[in-house]
């Protein structure tokens, strides 16, 4: 039977409970990992961007209105889709070139007609030829006199000359018209923009309609094999060595670490920063041409080390949750990489460090851990 002080008792104790349990929950979250043990690395840091093997920029060869080409269904070619070396990708029209083509072919066709005539004195070197020759015969005959064969002897030599000369005239006129044709021809065939490779189509820098002058970039075709490009401060490039291991997160795959393996170090630094080169294990898929991340490269490795995230740390502290409040904590740190960082001394095995938000809290603040993904 509930008498009054019973009554009171439970009350108490109700409120109590209400009290804690208001304080708790009005608590503000933070989010903590436990200091464990686990794989430790030394590793140097740098940014990485996928690049493809082989890059190369079209370019028009001639001056004119761009037309680009179309696929099977009719429309025009798009970025990333694949190409085959040879492939027409855009014409350029030049109605200039070709109202100079159309004179350049008739002056042709009428020089080889002209050679195929032969020199304009070449009868008339016939007809005195013939003269000479009945001249001579007269001659010996004694019915000619010999200062009329010399006259026609000479006008004869004159006329060869001039037949020769006609002759050269004409060779070089034909000749002169057949480059200037072979040129036209060779800048008409230059006027269809083909892929130089297999490959995907990068970039389309025109529409159809544009006008271009001669060199203008219109297209890049790249290769379907990457390799990386990566960062390094310049402090750090001294400990790199070819085939070295390396650690890699682009920013495209989140949380998932791909394994790649130093292939060149570029030897011209630029702006304290150091250029290195590094090819996948095992690409991922759908992987592209310009995709960012960063990179370990593996310098150290040791089992069985005390590790906490390596976004716990700030300027050489963390905070750590201890009793339910905040407490700064000064570490030793060893290994460091990506991830993770090995503690030499400041945090113990199994205690709370925070890994987020750290200007939010103060120290000795009341908090409510919640444990978080590592």
């Amino acid at each position: 039977m509930l008498t009054k002080r019973n009554v009171v008792i439970a009350a108490v104790v109700i409120g109590i409970i209400g009290l804690v349990c208001y304080q708790w929950f009005s608590r503000p979250v933070v989010e903590v990992v436990a200091a464990q043990r686990g794989t430790a690395i030394s590793a140097v840091y740098g940014t990485v961007k996928v690049q493809p093997t082989v890059r190369m920029m079209v370019r028009s060869r001639n001056a004119g209105i761009v037309r680009l080409s179309r696929m099977g269904t009719g429309a025009e070619i798009v970025a990333g889709m694949e190409v085959k070396e040879g492939w027409v990708l855009a014409r350029v029209d030049n109605p200039e070139l070709d109202r100079e083509m159309v004179k350049v072919e008739a002056d042709l066709k009428a020089g080889e007609e002209k050679a195929r005539l032969g020199p304009p004195s070449s009868q008339l070197l016939k007809t005195s030829e013939g003269a000479l020759a009945r001249l001579e015969k007269l001659a010996e005959l004694r019915n000619a006199p010999a200062s009329e064969v010399e006259k026609t002897r000479n006008e004869v030599q004159a006329l060869r000359e001039r037949v020769k000369s006609e002759q050269v005239e004409i060779d070089r006129a034909l000749t002169v018209l057949r480059e200037q044709a072979g040129a036209l021809r060779d800048r008409k065939a230059r006027c269809d923009i083909q892929s130089p490779m297999d490959g995907v189509l990068a970039a389309i820098n025109v529409v159809s309609g544009d006008l271009v002058a001669e060199n203008t970039p219109l297209f890049v075709v790249c290769t379907r094999s990457y390799f990386l490009e990566g960062q390094v401060n310049e402090e750090d490039i001294g400990s790199l060595r070819k085939q070295m291991k390396a650690v890699v997160r682009l920013y495209s795959y989140q949380q998932k670490d791909f394994g790649a393996e130093l292939t060149d170090i570029i030897p011209a630094g630029e702006n304290q920063r150091y250029m290195v080169r590094l090819s996948f294990e095992a690409p991922p898929d759908n992987l592209m041409a310009g995709m960012t991340g960063e990179m370990n490269i593996i310098l150290n490795k040791r089992d069985g080390a005390l590790v906490i995230p390596t976004r716990a740390l700030m300027s050489g502290r963390v905070l750590v949750v201890d009793g339910g409040t905040i407490k700064p904590r000064g570490v030793k740190t060893g290994l460091r990489g990506l991830d993770q960082t090995e503690v030499l001394d400041g945090v113990k095995e199994g205690e709370m460090v925070v890994v987020a938000d750290h200007d939010a809290f103060r120290v000795g603040q009341w908090v409510r851990p919640i444990v978080v993904n590592r």
